[in-house]
């Protein structure tokens, strides 16, 4: 009886060692992925940001305009207008055939969730 006493605690001891370690790598690797993403908003040029959130935009729209959610994605559509504005306003002569696309399915969706 003890010696399967003894397996029992040691295959429990084991458990937590192996959770423990598991947990304090993916808590090492969350704060590495947070001193990263600090350091490139802190050195990050503002025409890549507005890149950025023109991209993420145009993806949150088409995966809530694919959900059937359109006047969420109607919010999305216009953010995405004024992001590719803007840069086409920092970048002159950059990004005017992103822009377009971005009016152009901004209009589709006012058009079909009936805010035309």
């Amino acid at each position: 009886m003890d010696d399967l006493m003894m397996k029992l605690v040691s295959a429990a001891l084991t458990g937590g060692l192996v959770a423990l370690v598991g947990y304090a790598g993916a808590a090492r690797r969350r704060r590495r992925a947070t001193r990263a993403e600090a350091v490139l908003t802190a050195t990050e040029d503002p025409t890549q940001a507005l890149l950025r959130h023109a991209e993420e935009a145009d993806r949150n729209r088409d995966e809530l305009v694919a959900q059937g959610r359109l006047s969420e994605a109607l919010d999305h559509a216009r953010d995405a207008v004024d992001h590719w504005t803007a840069l086409t306003q920092t970048r002159v002569g950059r990004f005017q055939g992103e822009r377009q696309s971005a009016l152009r399915r901004f209009e589709e969706l006012r058009s079909r969730t009936g805010s035309a």
